[in-house]
């Protein structure tokens, strides 16, 4: 293909379609709105990627998936586009996010799925963090799927990368098959413990502790602490991993007031 260029053209819409590496879920009601009270005027210019002549559909819509279902929905065989040629998929999914987060509030799973289309780095360390540990990262619900996509970038942000995998490890180990184990708050909460306690915590201690209670009444005592204690839901649930710790021997004690 060429180098990168772009133009506007008249693109028919069965030469369209919606790549899924990086485009949001379709949503099918929207799209049969904007179908039933189809006016062209309203419609705008798309913005699609050319793949080339070799592929069938060629053109990959980068913004405007809802009008080109609309589009079919409504009979229509044809709508204008702004084409950009050159492009890599990298390059769709990052023209993509950066469209659509200034013409619509993306989701943060919108967000997560653009960037890991685009490459971002962090994403994709993330996502391999949580494949060694046998977990996806997704939006839909599973005994082995990370919905808290934000929760595991935030850890991420703020700790060292080993944090997260230790994590991870930890809270599948001692509450498999638990959703609330994978809820952002439990996941916060234990790594602001490794991370706040690096140098001095035992690990299996940690975990001896965090046996002795489900990961629903961890967070069930965090609440209830916060209701008589200053702090997030997130500090108050290592607070209570901290005490639950050091009631498990009197030597190494760790100090509460750190978090």
């Amino acid at each position: 293909m060429s180098d990168i260029d772009t133009y506007i053209d008249v693109v028919p819409v069965d030469d369209m379609f919606s790549d899924r590496l990086y485009q949001r879920e379709l949503d099918t009601k929207r799209a049969g709105q904007i179908a039933t009270t189809w006016d062209r005027r309203l419609v705008g210019v798309l913005e699609v990627s050319d793949r080339g002549e070799h592929c069938s559909p060629r053109y990959a819509i980068i913004n405007g998936q809802h009008r080109w279902a609309a589009a079919s929905r409504a009979g229509v065989t044809a709508l204008v586009a702004t084409i950009h040629t050159g492009l890599s998929l990298a390059d769709e999914a990052k023209l993509f996010y950066d469209i659509d987060a200034k013409t619509k509030a993306l989701s943060t799973w919108d967000r997560w799925h653009a960037r890991r289309g685009s490459g971002d780095t962090v994403v994709l360390a993330i996502e391999k963090i949580a494949r060694e540990c046998g977990l996806t990262v997704t939006q839909g619900s599973g005994p082995r799927n990370l919905q808290c996509c934000a929760a595991l970038e935030r850890i991420w942000s703020r700790s060292a990368p080993e944090v997260l995998a230790d994590t991870l490890v930890l809270v599948l180990d001692i509450w498999p098959g638990e959703d609330d184990a994978r809820k952002a708050v439990v996941l916060e909460g234990v790594a602001l413990v490794l991370d706040t306690y690096s140098l001095t915590i035992d690990n299996g201690r940690l975990g001896d502790a965090m046996s002795e209670m489900t990961s629903r009444q961890l967070v069930t005592r965090a609440r209830d602490l916060q209701e008589r204690a200053r702090g997030t839901l997130t500090q108050c649930v290592a607070r209570v991993l901290v005490t639950a710790y050091n009631k498990q021997a009197r030597k190494g004690q760790l100090d509460v007031e750190e978090i």
